[in-house]
């Protein structure tokens, strides 16, 4: 008999006709290449200020990108350095593993695209492990087509400050920055850079988007996020190819890491190790999690007009019981499926619907003389 670590698997299957998700992570984690200072390989800055006071730490560069990512109001920014010359990438991304979730993104000198495959390779491994990073890319190799990675697909982007023109990867530690300060109550297309005055747009915006590009463009003298998109390009499961699919919107992704982690982290809290698994305890967690989800229609991130609630799933407690050779698993009432628990393991299932940012506006307008 196998005797694994407990195991959280909260799984939020996309119907085509529901909305599920939307929040956001709040943190910046930017990774810098810098030799000016090497006593220290991480600070935490929660607003500009307590940057401003560690500036001799960093290059003038360095502080400048790093200084970009509280354009968006983030929470906190934390700075993990590598040595500029002979620093292991892959250093920084151990430290990550013990941060508290947040995007990710590398600022450098010159765009390293080892570093930008290492970082899409990174992030899949951890979301896997439900460690939902999410990160901002440039040119990676091949195409993420994940909905925790976002690709910038413009090849250059105009600072209004002294930089003028830079390649699209300068933009990154911007981008994060709007990214996680996009809190629960908007999304995050049309959102507007400050910093920048233009930028170079791919020659069909559209078909890059469908590719799972982020596409900046210009649009009235600013730079705005045309459709606030993550890399993922597959279909729902179980519909036809080029079906859109919610979870390739980030803030869709925002609201299913945010509902994964709350969920999880109130689960170890409260109730691993410390309740037997009797239909009692399971009710009372599944009566929080009930609770939850009104708590979210409070504040527009649930649709309130909808039946937003989570219960035991029957049809997966039943299959197990069967499995398992227990007598009369087949022919119990949904009651008694409920009342047989099965050993350490509890089996939810939850239906809810998510309220999108509004984005679209289809208005007719009929003329009379």
């Amino acid at each position: 008999m196998a005797i694994n670590l407990p195991v959280i698997n909260i799984t939020f299957k996309q119907l085509v006709a529901s909305f599920i998700q939307r929040s956001e992570r709040g943190n910046v984690i930017l990774i810098v290449k810098d030799d000016t200072d090497k006593t220290f390989t991480t600070k935490v800055y929660e607003q500009q200020p307590d940057l401003d006071a560690d500036k001799t730490l960093y290059t003038a560069d360095n502080y400048t990108y790093i200084s970009d990512c509280f354009l968006g109001k983030p929470n906190k920014v934390t700075v993990v350095r590598i040595d500029a010359t002979g620093g292991l990438f892959t250093d920084a991304l151990n430290i990550i593993k013990g941060l508290e979730i947040g995007w990710i993104g590398t600022i450098e000198e010159t765009s390293t695209q080892a570093d930008q495959d290492a970082l899409v390779t990174f992030v899949k491994a951890q979301r896997a492990n439900k460690k939902n990073f999410k990160c901002a890319v440039f040119s990676p190799t091949t195409p993420p087509n994940d909905k925790g990675i976002v690709v910038l697909g413009n090849t250059n982007v105009t600072f209004k400050d002294n930089r003028v023109t830079q390649t699209g990867d300068k933009a990154i530690p911007t981008l994060i920055g709007y990214l996680a300060g996009a809190n629960v109550m908007k999304g995050t297309t049309y959102i507007l850079l400050s910093n920048l005055t233009s930028v170079t747009e791919p020659v069909d915006v559209n078909t890059a988007i469908n590719a799972g590009q982020l596409i900046l463009i210009n649009d009235d003298a600013e730079v705005k996020i045309g459709v606030g998109i993550n890399s993922l390009t597959d279909a729902p499961e179980g519909e036809p190819i080029g079906t859109e699919n919610d979870e390739s919107y980030i803030e869709i992704v925002e609201a299913e890491d945010m509902i994964q982690d709350d969920i999880g982290k109130a689960f170890k809290a409260g109730y691993i190790g410390v309740l037997k698994n009797n239909l009692d305890n399971q009710m009372l967690f599944i009566n929080e999690v009930n609770q939850y989800f009104g708590g979210l229609e409070t504040i527009n991130v649930l649709d309130n007009q909808y039946n937003n609630v989570s219960d035991i799933d029957v049809d997966a407690q039943r299959a197990v019981l069967v499995a398992n050779n227990i007598p009369g698993a087949s022919a119990m009432t949904d009651a008694q499926v409920k009342q047989y628990t099965y050993k350490r393991d509890m089996y939810l299932k939850a239906d809810i619907k998510i309220l999108f940012a509004i984005a679209n506006l289809n208005f007719g307008i009929t003329m009379h003389n």
